[in-house]
């Protein structure tokens, strides 16, 4: 059996979501305490992941792990990872210096809300489903594909789309629509890569440009508390050589109050040569945003960083985060990018325009006014690898409403768990 597929049958033991019928399988689940401490700041929607006890089994038919804290439930997910069980779980309203204590159970049915991973040609689609009240039947809405074919010079993400279907992202040029703006249209999505690789260009999709070519999925991962999934690129240069390849992870966390978080975490591997990241402003993870939250577009949209710079102060200086936020679709809605605290030149700068293009770049330095020509460069010698982490919040509201500075502190201070067996 192919290994992606292996492990997406394992994964989808712990959780059972919409209808899925799998063989009958043990269902005792061993008694487990789970107690997580919040650090110096209170803990609003942070996602937990915690590695749980080897021994037992944590497969269940037709049913669904839940966290008891007094009379307090929360979702659970059980996944497998690299052979082991996983435990994923949202922890609200924890404040800060405090410790909550949760204990393991599972029970029968299915979870009313969660998340499904599907392959396809076109590469990943992310549902979200929840039991609609009324009908007592699972409604399922896309809220984002990941697609891989060559459409362009890289895979990328496209459509995100709000809880009423409205778009995250700008829309032209995947689709042609006359009221975007149409400019840089190789900005598509939500994408990752950048101007100077080796020489190369991988940012601009002209004829001479370098490409990053999606390889494999693996690892679909589906579940009531989170989506995910893994995929391969390969660095190929507009002379045709290999030189790098990246591993990238994304989950995907619906929260209880209707946003969502979205983590990506990516490997870049150089393969036989040295690989230079070269001093450019033009990249690296980056989205393009719709035209509503554009400021330069004059329709209500705004911008901040963690600095408290706005507009186009905050272009190519260094933050832990940056948010837009205005009206998408006739309701208030925004888009932090969080910079994960261990990476490379943590905090790092940002391409972040007030007309819609929306990038972190740890290589820009020269272009963003902080230092000499070549400043940013970076080399990564052969056989070695760069890991870099980045969390996106879709949210309602403005950046105080949506709380980013505590969703900076759980992602940048993640809680202590600890799993102690009964």
């Amino acid at each position: 059996m192919h290994k992606a597929k292996q492990f997406c049958g394992l994964a989808l033991l712990g959780v059972m979501m919409l209808g899925l019928r799998l063989p009958v399988l043990a269902q005792k689940t061993p008694p487990l305490e789970v107690e997580v401490s919040a650090g110096k700041s209170a803990l609003v929607n942070a996602p937990v992941i915690v590695a749980l006890p080897s021994a037992g089994s944590f497969n269940a038919r037709d049913g669904r792990f839940s966290l008891q804290s007094g009379s307090e439930t929360t979702a659970a997910q059980v996944f497998y990872q690299e052979g082991g069980p996983y435990l994923a779980f949202i922890v609200n309203a924890l404040p800060a210096q405090t410790k909550r204590a949760y204990r393991l159970s599972w029970r029968s049915g299915s979870p009313e809300s969660g998340v499904e991973v599907n392959e396809s040609k076109q590469g990943v689609e992310i549902l979200f489903a929840q039991v609609n009240p009324a009908t007592k039947k699972t409604d399922t809405r896309l809220f984002t594909r990941y697609l891989t074919p060559s459409l362009a010079n890289k895979p990328f993400f496209y459509p995100i789309l709000t809880p009423e279907g409205a778009h995250f992202t700008r829309q032209w040029p995947i689709e042609d629509i006359a009221t975007d703006s149409h400019d840089h249209p190789h900005h598509r999505g939500l994408w990752f890569t950048h101007g100077a690789v080796n020489g190369a260009d991988f940012w601009d999709e002209k004829k001479d440009a370098g490409k990053t070519v999606h390889t494999l999925t693996k690892n679909p991962i589906s579940g009531a508390v989170f989506g995910g999934f893994q995929a391969t690129t390969a660095w190929i240069t507009p002379k045709n050589e290999h030189i790098a390849d990246d591993e990238r992870t994304v989950r995907i966390f619906p929260l209880p109050n209707g946003d969502t978080l979205f983590d990506f975490d990516i490997t870049l591997t150089a393969n036989k040569v040295d690989v230079v990241m070269g001093d450019t402003k033009e990249g690296m993870f980056a989205l393009r945003l719709p035209d509503a939250l554009a400021p330069s577009k004059k329709l209500g949209g705004s911008m901040i960083n963690s600095r408290g710079q706005k507009l186009t102060a905050l272009w190519g200086k260094p933050a832990e985060w940056v948010d837009y936020w205005g009206t998408i679709g006739g309701k208030p809605y925004g888009v932090a990018m969080l910079d994960g605290a261990e990476n490379l030149r943590h905090p790092q700068t940002w391409h972040a325009r007030d007309y819609g293009l929306f990038a972190v770049n740890p290589f820009g330095l020269h272009d963003f006014g902080a230092g000499a020509k070549g400043a940013g460069d970076y080399i990564l010698p052969a056989g070695k690898s760069l890991t870099l982490k980045y969390r996106l919040v879709f949210h309602h509201g403005t950046t105080d409403e949506a709380n980013i500075v505590s969703h900076y502190a759980a992602y940048s201070e993640p809680p202590q768990v600890k799993v102690v067996a009964r």
